[in-house]
């Protein structure tokens, strides 16, 4: 019980902007169980946000262009800009044009360079497009802001077992170093389960959440390669950028499928 009320408060104090003060053991158990909740972590974002967009929708006259500026900026806060901040270094990065080495430096430098500003500047504006057009096409329902922060963290889970390190140091390796595989592939296989069963619930039966998930599986093998190929291996920046990047390929697939 106590390794997983751990694991919990980890997934929260990495992964999100909540303040948890206390110094928490990480074991292989606990590291495992703090990926293992991370999807669930995402859910409970994107209940957080439905409830506001409902509530907004049902009480005030805010407009899609309002509404989709709620959306964007409410993930934003509630994950502290880590992953933007990903994109942001994968864009400085990659657009860099240098060799991998120089690349994965670029990684770590806490400075940000104009790619970086504009490869972070045409992610949200995609993504205020696309969630903007879904709302004035009457093709966005609330179930998708809790399932696709979900669908996205249980495919960044896969994407990380999949790949190598980028490197042998950094936060990164440690968890790497720290995951129990197999275990954490099961509670990601669970996880779809029980997803999928309330999205059904939801939605009927409709064909648009396998649509998803084929997606993001076609999805994470290209970003896989690109980043293979590029970086050599996977990183913590990289981590943040596969979120970012699936959640915009999610909304894309909704926007065309939905």
């Amino acid at each position: 019980m106590k390794n997983f009320w751990h694991s919990l408060l980890l997934a929260f104090q990495f992964f999100t902007v909540l303040p948890v003060h206390k110094e928490l053991t990480l074991t292989k158990g606990t590291v495992t169980g703090m990926f293992a909740f991370l999807p669930w972590v995402g859910a409970l974002m994107g209940t957080a946000t439905a409830a506001v967009i409902y509530s907004l929708t049902e009480w005030t006259a805010s407009s899609e262009i309002f509404l989709s500026f709620v959306i964007i900026g409410l993930f934003a806060f509630f994950t502290g800009g880590l992953h933007l901040d990903g994109f942001i270094d994968m864009g400085d990065a990659y657009f860099s044009y240098r060799d991998r080495e120089k690349r994965l430096e670029i990684l770590d430098d806490p400075r940000v360079g104009a790619f970086g500003v504009l490869s972070v500047l045409f992610l949200v504006l995609g993504k205020f497009v696309i969630l903007h057009e879904l709302l004035v096409q009457h093709k966005f329902a609330l179930w998708m802001l809790i399932f696709i922060p979900l669908l996205t963290r249980v495919g960044m889970s896969f994407y990380f077992m999949s790949l190598k390190c980028s490197k042998e140091k950094g936060l990164a390796y440690f968890f790497k170093s720290h995951i129990k595989q197999y275990v954490l592939i099961s509670f990601m296989l669970i996880t779809l389960m029980v997803a999928y069963t309330i999205v059904f619930l939801i939605t009927g039966l409709a064909l648009v959440p396998i649509v998803l998930l084929v997606v993001l599986a076609i999805a994470l093998v290209v970003f896989r390669q690109f980043t293979m190929r590029n970086f050599g291996g996977v990183s913590g920046d990289l981590l943040g950028a596969s979120i970012e990047g699936m959640e915009v390929v999610l909304w894309i697939t909704l926007l065309l499928c939905a």
